[in-house]
């Protein structure tokens, strides 16, 4: 059994205290923070891949044709352009695929 919370019980009591919790500015501004965490996330683990490689920001900064400031950012999820991700792995000696999901189809699209 699980002491936890149903999600939908949580949003319909975020709504009962707050009846704004629907509006379209504030689900936007969820969606970006949602998008910021995740790119926060995906960062801190490429940093822990590069570490793993034993290379410094500077040497991936070097190989990937980049900024130590801009492998930073990246790492710090400030920065999720895909020219500068794609770079980023290339750098590690990986490369990134781009699949566009449209239903049930996948198509490899960069």
């Amino acid at each position: 059994m699980s002491n936890g919370s149903d999600w939908r019980e949580v949003r319909a009591k975020a709504r009962e205290i707050d009846p704004s919790w629907d509006d379209p500015e504030r689900v936007t501004r969820r969606g970006r923070f949602r998008e910021r965490m995740l790119a926060s996330v995906s960062g801190a683990q490429l940093a822990d891949i590069r570490r793993q490689l034993g290379m410094t920001q500077q040497q991936l900064a070097e190989a990937a044709g980049l900024s130590q400031a801009r492998i930073s950012q990246i790492e710090n999820g400030e920065h999720t352009s895909l020219e500068s991700l794609r770079a980023y792995v290339t750098g590690l000696g990986g490369q990134v695929d781009v699949v566009a999901r449209i239903g049930n189809i996948r198509l490899n699209v960069a």
